[in-house]
């Protein structure tokens, strides 16, 4: 059994689990050591024990001795006063006194709410003793000599005698450091350091499978023979890499299957078309043989367009090393009419020859048919490659500029070979270019003509 959880689910919460059980133990620790630093700061426990044992012993005396005894126990930092009324009007602090409460009674019992009280008091200064040697406020009992400079503010111990009066200690509280010069703040800053780093880590690494994803899915549509995707990982990533590859071998069973039975069509349409062809040579009429074989031709052409596109369409030609620049310009120096090139000395490029070839063909081939003066233009950015092809043709309507690159869908409205083919070269045209993770738009040229704008992305 492992207990490392196997769902993205699991895994997040047993990190923040992680991550808030940390940061609490940091934060109670802290906690812990400022109350004990309270303590210090009214003398530390042996202070607690000090004043616990003044109380018994004050219980014990007579009460017209016991301000005789104040002097005996009077000490630097650490002043005692006796008075009818408790100097503080009640208890101003919280959980600070709860815990010196806490300690008091460790020491002398149980200890009623309404005998204790404890806060910061403002002290009066030294005066000299008065006539009454009993009841006097805080500040205006007998005191050791050496304590005038005792602060007037300091932690104020009041304590209720079993006859009623009240016993009174006084101790300066030690100044607090500042919160980033205690120890505790170079201790739970790193602790949250760390805590946020192997978060960010563990949080990445739990989505790093949705960006597999995404690009398993960008690289299905380049490559549509894509490698399966690892079935690895927590159990929803396995699912759905499972469901992932299920889809691409289904859309390519798919795909091959409809390319099968158009070669099966294509070898079987040969058949009868060469039939007619024959038939077509014992038709007197000289004109109608003529027409009647073109027709002929023109389906064969077709029929063999049509399967070349299916299957350039499906398989796919291995990416190699390639010099794009001497590629354009050979495609360009094999066309029959004057192609301007503005071209690089060489441009590094990773492809597939044969398909860039047939793509930059089209398309020059096309400005040729219908423009007298053809330019291609390849230039580059930071992070894309812009292969331009210019005419000054009639161009396209608008509203057929998008829908040119559908298969069969021609400007033109005949199917006459001699008028531009079966209307499948720009739809081969965007098929290459997505396949090589770009895109190709057409743009009618305000002066007329027509401005074919490849985007390939660099490397």
């Amino acid at each position: 059994m492992k207990l490392w959880p196997v769902t993205i689910m699991g895994r997040t919460l047993a990190v923040m689990l992680a991550g808030i059980a940390l940061v609490s133990g940091i934060l109670f620790g802290q906690l812990y050591w400022e109350r004990q630093a309270l303590l210090t700061s009214i003398g530390g426990w042996h202070v607690v024990t000090r004043i616990a044992g003044v109380v018994q012993e004050m219980e014990e005396m007579p009460a017209g001795a016991r301000l005789d005894a104040l002097d005996s126990y009077q000490g630097a930092g650490f002043r005692i006063t006796l008075s009818a009324d408790s100097p503080l009007a009640d208890n101003r602090l919280q959980w600070q006194g709860r815990l010196i409460r806490d300690a008091l009674e460790s020491e002398l019992g149980p200890i009623a709410e309404k005998n204790l009280r404890i806060g910061i008091g403002e002290l009066a200064a030294r005066r000299p003793m008065l006539p009454s040697p009993m009841h006097q406020p805080l500040g205006m009992g007998r005191m050791m000599h050496g304590q005038d400079d005792f602060p007037r503010s300091a932690m104020v111990i009041s304590m209720r005698l079993r006859d009623g009066e009240w016993l009174s200690v006084a101790t300066p509280p030690t100044p607090m450091p500042a919160f980033w010069g205690s120890q505790f703040f170079w201790l739970a800053v790193p602790g949250l350091l760390i805590v946020v780093t192997v978060s960010i880590w563990a949080v990445r690494r739990a989505i790093q499978p949705l960006h597999l994803f995404a690009r398993a899915a960008e690289r299905l549509g380049m490559d549509f023979n894509a490698k399966p995707l690892a079935e690895t990982g927590p159990r929803e990533v396995r699912l759905a890499a499972k469901a992932f590859n299920l889809m691409q071998l289904r859309l390519q069973t798919f795909v091959r299957s409809r390319t099968h039975m158009l070669a099966a069509i294509s070898h079987d349409l040969r058949t009868p078309i060469t039939r007619l062809k024959l038939r077509a040579e014992f038709v007197d009429d000289k004109e109608q043989r003529q027409k009647m074989l073109a027709d002929l031709d023109e389906m064969e052409a077709m029929i063999a367009t049509t399967l070349r596109f299916a299957r350039d369409d499906v398989m796919g030609e291995p990416a190699e090393a390639l010099d794009l620049a001497a590629l354009v310009r050979e495609c360009a120096q094999s066309e029959k009419g004057s192609v301007h090139c503005i071209l690089p000395e060489e441009l590094p490029f990773s492809g597939s020859p044969v398909g860039l070839k047939r793509l930059v063909n089209n398309l020059l081939g096309n400005a040729m048919r219908y423009a007298q003066t053809v330019e291609v233009e390849l230039s580059t950015t930071d992070d894309s490659i812009i292969l331009n092809v210019r005419d000054d043709g009639p161009g396209i309507p608008q509203d057929m500029l998008e829908r040119v690159f559908d298969p069969f869908v021609r400007v033109e409205g005949s199917r006459s070979r001699e008028t531009g083919g079966a209307g499948l070269g720009l739809a081969a045209v965007r098929t290459i270019a997505q396949a090589h993770g770009g895109e190709v738009e057409l743009i009618n040229r305000d002066g007329g003509g027509l401005d074919v704008r490849m985007v390939l992305p660099r490397g």
